[in-house]
């Protein structure tokens, strides 16, 4: 079987709604609360799915925002959905946007998707103009030095990417960023754990429904190892604009 993108699962959906991550739009309007942005300004969301948050941040925010995902049936689904958001397909190590181009970058839930998550700060540092803001979350390790999951997996999530915050930090410094703000979020990441839980039973069934029969144990097997506990974070970063 190949690894099934959990992003593009029914399954998943059925628990986050239409913000597939913890906590939904929360630790959005977080970001952009420490961004003060204002009404008019240019956004790109960095693996946007099927555009939840660009349609949310146009109407509530109103912001020039639009989103790059490489996945066609997420983009197609956004498509259904959103008649004439401006949502295009592309991968975040290679964006397609000219440098200086935008305000801020919304990332949430997806650098540690990439294998390449230093190629991915470079080029959303690229395209944001001097004095522009980076809002990014995603899972990490709360050990310092382990890793979420020690192999491959046949789910594609954010966990296999996850590192410790002394890591990630130091990816936003080396991209030329300065951090202005680093919260812990890990109790929005337990409550989805507590709703799948709800819904499908247990964790094993939700891998299996994902997945397919064995996947859990799968799942379970490649989490073995040098492990460590799954936290999620929130961190605002801003390109220097004395450049």
């Amino acid at each position: 079987m190949g690894r099934v993108n959990l992003y593009e699962s029914p399954a998943l959906k059925a628990v986050t709604g239409p913000a597939i991550r913890p906590g939904g739009f929360v630790l959005t309007d977080r970001g952009l609360a420490c961004c003060r942005l204002a009404e008019g300004a240019r956004l790109l969301d960095v693996g946007c799915g099927a555009g939840a948050s660009v349609d949310y941040l146009h109407h509530r925010y109103g912001l020039a925002a639009m989103g790059i995902d490489l996945s066609a049936g997420l983009l197609a689904e956004g498509s259904r959905n959103h008649c004439n958001l401006p949502l295009v397909r592309g991968r975040a190590e290679q964006l397609p946007a000219t440098g200086g181009s935008f305000d801020a970058v919304l990332c949430e839930c997806v650098l540690s998707l990439s294998l390449e998550p230093q190629t991915v700060l470079q080029e959303i540092r690229r395209i944001l103009k001097p004095g522009g803001a980076l809002i990014l979350t995603d899972v990490y390790v709360r050990e310092a030095g382990a890793l979420a999951w020690t192999g491959g997996a046949p789910v594609k999530c954010c966990l296999q990417g996850a590192v410790d915050p002394a890591t990630v930090k130091r990816r936003i410094y080396t991209a030329g960023f300065e951090v202005e703000r680093w919260e812990d979020h890990t109790l929005l990441l337990k409550q989805l754990a507590a709703n799948l839980i709800w819904k499908f039973g247990s964790l094993d069934a939700f891998w299996s429904t994902v997945a397919g029969p064995g996947a859990a144990e799968a799942v379970n097997r490649k989490g073995s190892g040098r492990c460590g506990r799954p936290g999620y974070y929130l961190l605002v970063a801003r390109k220097p604009d004395d450049i």
